[in-house]
């Protein structure tokens, strides 16, 4: 029985004789690449921003207000009212202002011309004078 005893140690001894910072088994080498099974190299698509909207200052006419019958006009939305071409004369529903001192309307971009209240001038153009 000793000497089955010693045997039993030997064997176990021989067993953990290895060295401890190897593994037991090795994995597997990953198989090279055969040169027809190429992958398709993708890139990502370019990156494209959209231009910075402007905001429409002016245009050439608004949807709800009728341009002037007897001027070149355009649309300016920042006063809210057309603004005749190559004249300080501003037009919207069917009058036409200008200041000169105060507030002057008209049915017609060459007058006769009429004092008009404050209240009675479009909010953009209360502002500008």
């Amino acid at each position: 029985m000793r000497a089955a005893g010693v045997v039993l140690l030997a064997s176990l001894l021989a067993a953990c004789a290895g060295n401890p910072y190897e593994p037991a088994e090795r994995p597997p080498a990953a198989p090279a690449p055969s040169p027809d099974a190429r992958e398709p190299i993708s890139s990502p698509p370019p990156v494209r921003t959209p231009p910075a909207p402007r905001p429409p200052a002016t245009q050439k006419s608004h949807p709800r207000y009728a341009p002037p019958p007897h001027a070149a006009a355009h649309w300016d939305n920042r006063l809210g009212v057309y603004v005749i071409e190559g004249k300080r004369l501003y037009y919207r529903e069917r009058l036409y202002y200008r200041w000169d001192g105060d507030w002057y309307s008209s049915g017609r971009p060459d007058g006769p011309w009429e004092a008009v209240a404050q209240p009675s001038v479009p909010p953009g153009l209360r502002g500008l004078h």
